[in-house]
């Protein structure tokens, strides 16, 4: 083996992000729909009806914790930074390398009087109804960003928790996430209706469906009462759809509601079964894996016969 010397391989890291983001305000009267992120639902008036703009810092701690400004860039990780490794050989922390790009002390403990995230008007973020859009590669975009994050109560870090909190005023939006799950979100659709189409190709189909989901059908039932009560679920939940479908144990489910129906076995209040005889079967889980078990047949043709009869 050759003993050149080695050169130890360097890992560098970064502290920003190759994205880009959007802040929109959330709000849903539609007065300023062209905002909205697609599809989003109109609930209530926008909250910035009468106001201009808002401006967002980092806060400040309660006096419980002391006072002062919160702490929003960590000071004690260290990442190796190409452009900075002369200087930080050993790499640098996140608030190390955002003083090297904006050049300035951004100690949060910093005099009043010369404290960046009190007097310098980097450290405030303007938001009109016009929004913001935020390049994750910027230093400054990026700090922008960790500031609007800081502000907990009032901004939202994601399209998809904007409603958890009523106090929201604004959302980042990573509009290429957002775009990946609406179309996620229409595939499951596209797929349900595909099953839909196929359930509903027969009456004997519809019913199987609709028991499968341990209901009974009214004797007064017609067919399209039936597809409706199917596209009602499809609508409103696809993914349980395709999940009561698709479900290995579908037609045995259905089984154990025909089951029901004919006296063979009974459903107790708390959603538990047993045999007519009162033998404890134990959920449905249960109920299924008890006919499917090879030892138990003779029991399953007894209850399949049942059925029959009570079908004539």
């Amino acid at each position: 083996m050759k003993t050149a010397e080695l050169e130890e391989k360097v890992i560098y890291g970064t502290f920003l992000q190759d994205r880009i983001v959007k802040v929109k305000p959330v709000e849903s009267s539609g007065k300023w729909s062209n905002l909205l992120v697609a599809n989003q639902d109109n609930k209530k008036d926008p909250f910035l009806y009468n106001k201009v703009k808002r401006s967002f810092q980092v806060p400040l701690n309660s006096e419980a914790r002391g006072g002062g400004v919160k702490v929003i860039l960590d000071d004690q990780r260290r990442v190796k930074i190409q452009k900075y490794m002369e200087s930080f050989p050993l790499g640098m922390t996140q608030k190390e390398f955002f003083e090297k790009e904006i050049g300035v002390n951004l100690n949060p403990m910093a005099a009043p009087d010369v404290n960046f995230w009190r007097v310098d008007r980097r450290s405030r973020v303007i938001l009109t109804k016009e929004g913001l859009t935020l390049n994750l590669n910027l230093p400054m975009d990026m700090l922008k960003y960790q500031i609007l994050l800081s502000n907990k109560n009032l901004i939202s870090p994601s399209y998809e928790e904007r409603d958890i909190r009523a106090t929201y005023e604004f959302m980042i939006v990573d509009e290429g996430k957002v775009t990946t799950q609406k179309l996620a979100e229409a595939s499951v659709k596209a797929n349900a209706y595909v099953k839909f189409a196929e359930i509903t190709s027969s009456k004997a189909s519809i019913t199987g469906f609709i028991k499968s989901l341990g209901r009974g059908i009214p004797a007064s039932a017609t067919e399209d009462w039936m597809k409706n009560e199917v596209l009602t679920i499809v609508e409103g939940q696809p993914e349980y759809f395709l999940e009561i479908v698709n479900h290995p144990q579908y037609n045995e489910r259905i089984f154990v509601q025909e089951a029901v129906e004919a006296g063979a076995i009974i459903r107790k209040a708390d959603r538990r079964y047993t045999l007519d005889n009162g033998a404890e079967l134990g959920d449905l889980t249960d109920v299924v894996n008890y006919i499917l078990n090879p030892d138990n047949q003779e029991v399953r043709m007894r209850i399949k016969a049942k059925i029959e009869m009570s079908k004539r």
